[in-house]
């Protein structure tokens, strides 16, 4: 049986009447769209392939629900899961569009939103890969689209330096950080491996050239093909030093810094 439980759930976009949702864009000035995006895509042999589009999505509820607590109209889109995930092709239950693909999608979704009256959306990112993607879009569609304001967010870049105070090891992928996220929403699968590659493995990273380090700007991009490539089980770094604590620790700064973002954006004169 569905569960009703979930239509008391005001923030969502998806769950509002046509005619309620006209309304509440209407009488209210003061809003924002949050649309989260992630990935289906391999997260070694402990986390769900899930996992970056149901943090993405998780962040965006917590932050909608701090906004309308504070009086200002924060809806959220369904969460997109698909993203750009060709670097994990290789392993099987990964799915990944192509950058005209996911180019389109946002862009289609940035002009339904507009006609609907829309003039904030807030991209929340968990996944990296879409990040340069989603920048293009965000500047084409606000040239395109009158008073249109878009913001894009990846959730990791706004804590890089929470990320290198708590943890041992720099963020990258199924790693400590994500593991730590994952237990702060019980979406620990399995035990964490003991021993995963380094990074390295996987990409050419130094702390001269591109550090990850996201407290550090990176000044060089490297890329070759990676799509037919694996490394061990997808997992990297120190997975096994993650704990819930550490997690609910970053994932509490990511919505309060967000919260605070959108917050000072929606206050900017001309947004």
């Amino acid at each position: 049986m569905y569960d009703k439980e979930i239509l008391k759930r005001e923030y969502c976009w998806n769950l509002f009447t046509w005619v309620k949702l006209s309304k509440e864009l209407r009488k209210s000035r003061a809003h924002a769209i949050l649309f989260p995006i992630g990935s289906v895509e391999q997260h070694g042999p402990h986390l769900p392939l899930g996992l970056d589009y149901i943090i993405a999505d998780e962040v965006s509820s917590r932050v909608c629900r701090r906004l309308q607590a504070n009086g200002i109209l924060a809806l959220k889109l369904p969460p997109l899961p698909y993203g750009m995930s060709a670097m994990w092709g290789a392993y099987p239950g990964t799915i990944t569009l192509s950058t005209e693909t996911l180019y389109a999608i946002v862009k289609d979704v940035m002009r339904s939103l507009w006609k609907s009256g829309v003039r904030l959306v807030v991209i929340v990112n968990g996944h990296a890969g879409n990040a340069d993607v989603l920048k293009v879009v965000a500047r084409d569609a606000t040239e395109e689209f009158d008073s249109l304001t878009i913001a894009v967010i990846t959730i990791w870049e706004v804590v890089g330096d929470v990320i290198k105070e708590l943890f041992q090891t720099p963020f990258f992928h199924a790693d400590e950080v994500e593991t730590s996220v994952a237990m702060a929403l019980d979406l620990l699968l399995d035990k964490p491996p003991e021993k995963a590659p380094q990074p390295t493995a996987f990409r050419a990273y130094s702390e001269e050239w591109h550090s990850l380090d996201l407290t550090k700007r990176p000044k060089v991009y490297v890329y070759s093909r990676e799509s037919t490539k694996t490394v061990g089980f997808g997992a990297f770094g120190s997975p096994s030093l993650a704990t819930k604590s550490k997690g609910l620790k970053l994932l509490e700064e990511m919505v309060s810094r967000i919260t605070t973002f959108v917050s000072d954006l929606i206050c900017k004169p001309g947004t």
